[in-house]
């Protein structure tokens, strides 16, 4: 590669003729093995660069295989191990229920394409396609028979099975897992042949989705006896018996070889001018009388880099260091460095030293010592590293070279090829940032928190130091996605995120592992109080009001507390504790945090038991309807009435909505005990006008949810039809939280009942949540000051010339007002003077159960006029 002519040989050469035609034959036979040398270096590195590339893209064409049909397996897993799934389709098949749930839902979410569900006997539940059931049960079943492998699979696995397998001839990705409880659920009755739910997406649009984001070429699926062309790249697909299923083939990239397809004509116009150029050479040698070796080595490095178009180095004697132009542009070196081809005098020579200061510093020693062994051993290295450039940033660079010898096969350096591989490193750390943290607010997610955890824990018991693990649970949060949109939910989790990021020392570990919960890893803590520090902190930080696309939001946050090795050194274990005190934390009161006790473990089993016991508590007849006057401020007169829904518990007796409404909002059961109640109320209304009290108004509490089901104006509407009840006596009672942002859909809802008759109200206005203004875009008619603002008038009367401008505003705005939690007689005789229409509360009548409603004065107050009604509030 590096000729090494002396003066002395060049003027030795040109006394007489026939010794220049000598050296002249001899420089021609110099240069082509020159050029062979190189042609042979840039073919084999261009050989071996195809092999690397598509030995990578068949790593990553597995993973990728791999990475689907676990998904799958997790999808089956999330559909199939879940207490409702086993109620709504093995223990009573619930339709409805499963086409908003299971199959139909996860392909409209997941863009899956179909799914069925077998019950013990090998009878189809349901079979799903394209986000719909199927009505044609029995086509489906014979489809289904090629999946009798995965059925049986999956009930001897005990747990999600994966894979590829063919339906029809159409090959599918599938996920299957047994349908059964939960952990910790009563199981399900024992069944050798247990309850299966397969869920299937094309084997051919995912392979299309892997080729467009990994930009492999002409990927598809052949039989697996197929002929493989000798230029295909192929990779064998098992299904889940174990047999070949198939071939998957793509063409791979080949970057050498698109090297040297690119490179041939300027390899071919170099022969054709070396050609002439030795004949030049022969024509003018006898005329030279002296040649400079270092003029004849830089040219035939500059000729050879022309060839190659790869960037390289050559590494001389005496630690110097020849590079090619493309090099030193490309890492930005200075011009005095010396390059192949350089005849300037003076310029600095550059050598491997100076090369080398400019590598990252903790990879230098590693590179020396690759470049000593590879002369003491003659050997080949392949490495890669990072240079910095002097304007700033960084090169990732991989480095290919093998030492070159003398005529008697003595190493005199190394010459190495060099590439740039700056973007694939960059991307292969977008990939790894992407798989360890989450996407929306940039903290740790669960695979990487649990991971830090276990080291965490390591370290604890290694340092003998104690560690605590906070689990936080935003409140609110539900209800701002739910009225707001995502879009403004998914801001407010980046700003509360930063808020809490901001609140631990970096070192520490705040990650996000679920849609609004959070966790913090506090590795050393002296005693409880540190802890108590960063929680506190922590809902200091939250509670302050969050500013987001013109609206003002305030939330909370609910934390708790485990410690290491305290409580527990299992990472599912101390996540579990803290879930726990998280959730006692929560049931008492927002803004709230608490220590883990194990007395809170039977505590938490107590919850979930009531929860699970309200399951049944519409189909077994435990909901009672009680009733709470209301009454007209200025006479007294009964003008209507407030329903409440209170369930009979079996074991814990009669209990107030506040005890388990929660927990029907949080697990959806709100839209069967409203519907029971809404039921309930009409059928007291056309009991009222049998009893000749047809004049008085019924109350009935609503929640969002309830607007914003499909349908829920038909459903009321049905409902006063089959009572017979008059649409007029019925008031829908909205929470103060859905003025805010209501949808366009919740919104037609309101008009199309209120053309119907029924009006609306709005309950515990003045809690900080809206504004009246953001009345005018809703049809309401009635308005509740909250109790807390009577009380807090009654304690601070400078503050009744605000409840007065507020009635005032509303009256304004043609609304009722009506003013609820009056307890004692000053908050009524309060009532009046601020000028309220009407008024309810423990003061003027407790809640009773519907069939002990006094309607004594019913009569009354329906002759006088009192009945409640936003025309006669007395506004005069």
């Amino acid at each position: 590669m590096i000729s090494t002519p002396t003066p002395g040989n060049f003027g030795r050469a040109t006394g007489d003729a026939r010794r220049l035609n000598i050296v002249g034959l001899l420089f021609v036979a110099m240069v082509v093995l020159t050029v062979s040398f190189v042609l042979f270096m840039a073919l084999e590195t261009a050989r071996r660069i195809d092999a690397a590339t598509a030995e990578r893209t068949r790593a990553e064409i597995t993973d990728a295989v791999a990475d689907l049909t676990t998904a799958m397996g997790k999808k089956a897993e999330e559909y199939s191990l879940w207490n409702d799934a086993v109620d709504h389709l093995v223990v009573e098949f619930d339709k409805v229920w499963a086409n908003a749930n299971v199959g139909p839902y996860a392909e409209r979410l997941w863009g899956l394409d179909r799914s069925y569900a077998w019950n013990g006997q090998d009878g189809l539940i349901y079979a799903s396609k394209d986000g719909a059931l199927r009505e044609d049960i029995d086509a489906a079943a014979r489809e289904a028979a090629d999946l009798l492998a995965v059925l049986a699979a999956a009930r001897s696995a005990g747990k999600p099975v994966s894979g590829i397998v063919h339906v029809g001839r159409t090959p599918f990705v599938f996920g299957a897992r047994v349908i059964e409880y939960e952990y910790g659920h009563d199981p399900f009755p024992p069944n050798p042949a247990k309850p299966v739910q397969i869920f299937l997406t094309r084997l051919e649009s995912e392979l299309a989705k892997l080729a467009a984001s990994r930009r492999i070429a002409d990927l598809r699926m052949v039989p697996a006896d197929g002929p493989v062309p000798p230029d295909i790249f192929s990779l064998s697909l098992q299904s889940i018996a174990g047999t070949p299923f198939g071939l998957l083939t793509w063409m791979p990239e080949q970057p050498g070889r698109t090297l040297v397809r690119e490179t041939a004509p300027y390899a071919g116009g170099f022969v054709l001018a070396l050609v002439a150029l030795l004949f030049l050479f022969q024509r003018v040698l006898q005329r030279l009388k002296r040649q400079e070796p270092l003029r004849l080595s830089e040219a035939r490095l500059a000729q050879a880099q022309r060839v190659a178009k790869l960037a390289y180095t050559v590494h001389l004697p005496e630690d110097r260091l020849e590079v090619s132009a493309n090099f030193r542009e490309l890492i930005g070196l200075p011009n005095g460095s010396v390059s192949a081809g350089s005849t300037s005098a003076g310029s600095e020579p550059l050598t491997v030293g100076l090369y080398l200061d400019r590598v990252m510093p903790d990879q230098r020693l590693e590179i020396q010592d690759t470049y000593r062994r590879a002369r003491a051993e003659n050997a080949r290295f392949d490495i890669e590293y990072r240079v910095a450039r002097p304007g700033g940033g960084y090169l990732d660079l991989q480095e290919v070279g093998e030492p070159f010898h003398d005529a008697a096969g003595h190493v005199l350096g190394l010459i190495t090829a060099i590439q740039d591989i700056t973007a694939r490193r960059r991307a292969e750390e977008t990939i790894r940032h992407q798989a360890n943290y989450d996407a929306l607010t940039g903290l740790p997610n669960r695979p990487l928190f649990y991971d830090r955890l276990r080291q965490a824990l390591r370290r604890a018991a290694r340092d003998r130091t104690p560690m605590a693990l906070l689990f936080i649970d935003l409140n609110r949060f539900k209800w701002v996605n739910d009225t707001l949109g995502h879009q403004t939910g998914d801001v407010l989790l980046r700003e509360a995120a930063q808020r809490m990021a901001a609140c631990v020392r970096g070192s520490e570990t705040i990650a996000r592992i679920g849609g609004d919960e959070f966790t913090v890893i506090l590795s050393e803590v002296g005693d409880r109080g540190e802890a108590e520090k960063v929680a506190r902190r922590l809902l200091d930080s939250l509670g302050e009001p969050f500013h987001i696309a013109g609206q003002t939001l305030h939330i909370s946050a609910s934390i708790g507390v485990t410690f290491a090795p305290e409580q527990g050194t299992d990472p599912e274990l101390l996540v579990k504790n803290a879930d726990v005190a998280m959730y006692h934390a929560k049931r008492q009161g927002t803004a709230n945090w608490t220590f883990y006790d194990p007395a809170m473990d039977a505590d938490a089993l107590s919850h979930l038991w009531m929860e699970n016991d309200l399951h049944d508590a519409v189909a077994k007849g435990q909901l009672a309807l009680f009733l709470q006057p209301v009454v007209e401020v200025g006479s007294g007169l009964l003008a209507g009435a407030q329903a409440e829904v209170r369930w009979n518990h079996p074991d814990r007796g009669q209990l107030p909505p506040t005890e388990f409404l929660h927990l029907a909002e949080a697990n959806g059961l709100i839209l069967q005990i409203g519907s029971w109640l809404l039921d309930a109320a009409c059928r007291q209304l056309a009991d009222w006008r049998g009893r000749g009290a047809a004049g008085l108004r019924l109350t009935v509490p609503v929640s969002a949810l309830q607007l914003k089901h499909s349908g829920f104006d038909e459903q009321v509407a049905g409902c006063l039809a089959r009572h017979g009840a008059s649409p007029d006596r019925l008031i829908l009672e909205l929470p103060e939280a859905t003025m805010l942002a209501p949808s366009a859909e919740m919104t037609r809802t309101m008009q199309t009942l209120r053309v119907l008759g029924v009006t609306f109200s709005i309950s515990g206005f003045g809690t900080g949540y809206a504004a009246l203004g953001h009345l005018r875009r809703l049809p309401v008619e009635f308005l509740k000051i909250d109790q807390a603002i009577l009380r807090d008038v009654v304690r601070n009367p400078d503050s009744q010339e605000t409840v007065h401008a507020i009635v005032a505003l509303a009256r304004s705005m043609n609304l009722t007002v009506i003013a609820e939690g009056v307890e004692t007689g000053e908050q009524q005789a309060l009532a009046g003077e601020v000028r309220c229409g009407f008024a309810q509360g423990g003061f003027l009548g407790l809640p009773v159960p519907a069939e002990a409603f006094d309607l004594t004065p019913a009569t009354l107050a329906a002759e006088s006029g009192g009945a409640l009604s936003p025309a006669e509030d007395g506004r005069s």
